[in-house]
């Protein structure tokens, strides 16, 4: 007679039944466990393709301090891990670190710019273009992949240039701006150039097609100048600002929301406490929404922010990542072991297609 532990012992695992595979594998979310599910076996890898991937919660990627180190340092929190992954070889510098899994980095071998996706080292090279300074990534930030957009001179005293191209074009378009363009945060969402005035607070909305001036949206009540600025579109498709002052060291955040339905039938930005079940997540390049309900650890209506932190003078800053509550603006300072946070990562497996 068979026991129960020997009929245990006998059963074909491989042979789980694909619904059943695909169940357990939309519950992993750490896409560590993910790829080990994965690799148990090659029913099992068939039967649960990478779209299974459950959402993730952003990873923090941290600075190299040389540009030959042949590794990426990644830090997960809700699982209090560094995950450490061997980049390409030619890779030199990353210039923006959250655009749809894909890293927006200047390789070495011919000093250009690609997409690169460091989980499976899938790479998109752009368009060769004469780099004349650092270009600055303001395209789709973990939205749908429309184009790809790169301003040049956007903080100096030269007028911006603005280069963009769509998946499957070998050549970049070139946007002159005029001097008006100059001192600006400027952002692209939904194929339309958001430029913030520093010292007015205006946003002026050019179609970057023509160049063409759309609309401007005057400033937000009580604008205070130079202050950092975010531009986010939401899992909602609404466009929120979120300027970050920093009085005495200690950040604020406020969210606005542009309203073009106005009754003057002229666009503004309300004011709002609530973002509902969604998170912020803020660094020195930008920003972007994700679903929290989605996200095991994360809270909603909240802003998350990467921080530098000086203890006292003269001493090497620490870092950490703080969260905000919208409605409250209570305050909460998490730990992070990195030695030079610079940016949210979200990790995925999918590849982007090039046309």
């Amino acid at each position: 007679m068979k026991t129960e532990s020997n009929e245990a012992q006998e059963r074909d695992w491989a042979s789980l039944p694909p619904d059943v595979l695909n169940l357990i594998a939309k519950l992993l979310n750490e896409i560590t466990h993910f790829v080990r599910f994965r690799a148990v076996c090659p029913s099992w890898r068939s039967s649960t393709p990478v779209t299974y991937l459950a959402p993730q919660f952003p990873w923090i990627l941290d600075k190299r301090k040389d540009p030959h180190d042949p590794n990426l340092s990644f830090y997960s929190i809700p699982f209090n891990k560094i995950y450490t992954i061997n980049a390409p070889s030619y890779l030199n510098k990353i210039l923006s670190g959250h655009s749809n899994g894909y890293m927006f980095t200047l390789s070495q071998r011919h000093q250009a710019v690609s997409l690169l996706n460091p989980l499976n080292n899938h790479d998109i090279p752009l368009p060769a273009y004469q780099l004349v300074g650092i270009p600055h990534w303001i395209g789709s930030q973990q939205t749908k992949m429309g184009a790809y957009v790169v301003c040049y001179g956007h903080s100096g005293h030269k007028s911006p240039k603005l280069v963009f191209c769509h998946p499957g074009q070998n050549y970049w378009q070139e946007l002159e701006l005029s001097s008006d363009y100059t001192d600006c945060h400027h952002f692209y969402l939904r194929g339309m150039l958001f430029s913030m005035e520093r010292t007015t607070g205006a946003t002026k909305v050019t179609n970057i097609a023509d160049g063409t001036l759309a609309y401007v949206i005057p400033p937000i009540e009580g604008h205070l100048g130079n202050c950092a600025e975010y531009l986010v579109e939401d899992s909602r498709g609404d466009i929120l600002r979120v300027p970050r002052y920093n009085p005495s060291f200690i950040n604020s955040f406020y969210v606005y929301r542009v309203d073009v339905a106005t009754k003057s039938g002229l666009p503004c930005w309300v004011k709002v406490n609530n973002i509902g079940n969604q998170a912020l997540f803020m660094d020195r390049d930008g920003g972007f929404a994700l679903r929290a309900s989605h996200l095991s650890g994360i809270k909603e209506n909240c802003v998350y922010f990467l921080k530098k932190i000086f203890i006292r003078v003269h001493m090497e800053p620490s870092y950490g990542i703080e969260r905000m509550d919208i409605e409250t603006g209570a305050k909460e300072h998490l730990p992070c072991p990195l030695k030079e946070p610079i940016s949210w990562f979200v990790p995925s497996l999918r590849n982007l297609s090039a046309q």
